[in-house]
């Protein structure tokens, strides 16, 4: 599509300067950033009656999308804010279980209390060394296979199967290839599994 030329564009100035409260509107200043839409208007200033036509249905559709746009903002801006207040209402009325309170005096929540008792209960201390984990085996043959392991199988051994540690990680910690990790895991494994009497029997 061809550009303005300078007479056109001059013709479009002038028009603008007598039609100053009309094309100061943000709506028509728009519409005329098509150089299309200013081509029109020229013809229609000239009096062709299809240039008329075809400006008004132009600027009837340009007006529309304009109008349907601001509607579609309002819309989606109204509908956020009452959602924002029916969620409040909600997170009111719906408090999560944890942070209802324990009683109508407002001693503490729920989950204040469930906290409390979790801290008086008794826990097992944390498995962290070989020696815990060999320690742990109600199983005596499980348990003398376990210390028939070498250092190194044992620790990789408490590691993955205590600690729940991939063998990737096991191995940044030793400071060795995870495939060394795996070999040596799966060796450990294979002489825990043979030390079960059912295993020697097969």
């Amino acid at each position: 599509m061809a550009s303005l030329t300078s007479a056109q564009r001059e013709r479009f100035y002038e028009y603008c300067n007598e039609n100053r409260s009309v094309c100061s509107e943000q709506v028509v200043q728009n519409f005329f950033k098509d150089e299309q839409n200013i081509k029109i208007l020229l013809t229609a200033i000239d009096g062709e009656p299809a240039g008329q036509k075809e400006l008004e249905d132009r600027f009837r559709r340009h007006y529309f999308r304009v109008r349907f746009i601001k509607y579609l903002a309002s819309t989606i801006k109204y509908c956020t804010i009452d959602q924002m207040r029916l969620n409040q209402k909600t997170d009111s009325r719906n408090q999560l279980i944890f942070d209802r309170p324990c009683s109508e005096e407002g001693d503490g929540t729920v989950g204040e209390m469930l906290l409390g008792f979790q801290n008086l209960t008794n826990v097992e201390p944390l498995i962290t060394e070989p020696s815990q984990f060999h320690a742990s085996f109600l199983n005596d043959h499980l348990a003398n296979a376990f210390a028939a392991l070498s250092p190194k199988q044992q620790l990789i051994a408490t590691l993955c199967y205590a600690l729940c540690y991939q063998d990737n990680e096991i191995a940044e910690m030793i400071g060795v290839s995870p495939q060394a990790i795996c070999k040596t895991r799966n060796l450990a494994l294979q002489k825990l599994r043979l030390a079960m009497p059912e295993r020697r029997c097969n």
